[in-house]
């Protein structure tokens, strides 16, 4: 059976949560032969590296690992260099913080539709819930009973805007894509070039990404009603502020007439770096 999808896992400097995370994508059922994984890390100077090489020499598909030097939160780098690592036809996207139910790759697999990008959401697992989930936690699926009846409620709101969006055909709505976890066919990741390398330390990079795949065709679905991943705690970002409208990439962002094809991206052209600043 040939590989039908690349899951890219994005990691930075937490390796107690990657191997969570791992240990979730090995408990994955009915995607046996379809699957290739590369976990693309940001630069992290400790175990990160042995905790995929342990994973790799027990997992039953391939694995792989990519990195580069920390400067600063590349998210936008990271998951082109998964892409880049990878030659599967299909592209899942989850952040190294996030645990998978175990029928998450095949729902995924089973929804894809063409010229659609499936957007996903992470439920919100509190601080004291997440330092209690272990490996033997994942296996029994037993963190899947562990969320809020708020954040049930959020779910199911975030899957309600959604379908009302697509249903009356808006024309700037659903613009919000959840990079840590989503499908899109490789051709259209391509055909807008990936993700906007441009978009250095945090925030932005996914909203740029769904206004552009929309600029060039592509429809926003969402697959929460579905399926979601679980996010476990951890402390913000540094580069994170307090108020998103305050990001450092917020004017980079909304820059006017910014074309679907970004030019610092999956595929880099021959030019400077002022070059590939994206400007009217």
């Amino acid at each position: 059976m040939p590989i039908e999808a690349a899951l890219i896992v994005v990691t930075y400097q937490r390796p107690r949560h990657l191997r969570l995370v791992l240990e979730s994508i090995a408990a994955q059922g009915g995607i046996d032969g379809q699957l290739e994984l590369c976990v693309t890390d940001d630069g992290s100077t400790d175990e990160t590296f042995q905790v995929v090489e342990e994973f790799r020499r027990l997992a039953r598909f391939p694995v792989s690992f990519v990195t580069h030097p920390h400067l600063t939160f590349q998210a936008a780098r990271c998951r082109n260099d998964g892409v880049r690592a990878t030659s599967a036809p299909y592209l899942l996207f989850l952040d190294g913080d996030c645990i998978l139910p175990d029928d998450h790759i095949a729902i995924h697999l089973r929804c894809r539709k063409r010229g659609v990008a499936m957007v996903g959401d992470a439920a919100r697992v509190d601080q004291a819930t997440s330092e209690q989930v272990t490996s033997e936690t994942i296996r029994r699926g037993e963190f899947m009973h562990l969320l809020t009846s708020s954040e049930r409620r959020r779910l199911r709101k975030t899957e309600l805007r959604f379908r009302l969006y697509n249903f009356i055909r808006h024309p700037t709505k659903p613009y919000k894509l959840r990079s840590g976890n989503f499908g899109v066919w490789r051709e259209d990741f391509e055909r807008v070039n990936g993700f906007d390398e441009n978009f250095q330390g945090w925030g932005g990079e996914d909203d740029d990404l769904g206004r552009r795949l929309r600029l060039a065709g592509v429809r926003l679905q969402a697959i929460v009603r579905s399926t979601h991943s679980y996010h476990l705690w951890h402390p913000r970002d540094v580069t994170a502020p307090e108020k998103v409208k305050l990001a450092a990439n917020t004017e980079y962002l909304w820059r006017k007439d910014a074309p679907a094809r970004c030019l610092n991206g999956l595929f880099k052209p021959s030019l400077t770096p002022a070059q590939t600043r994206d400007t009217p």
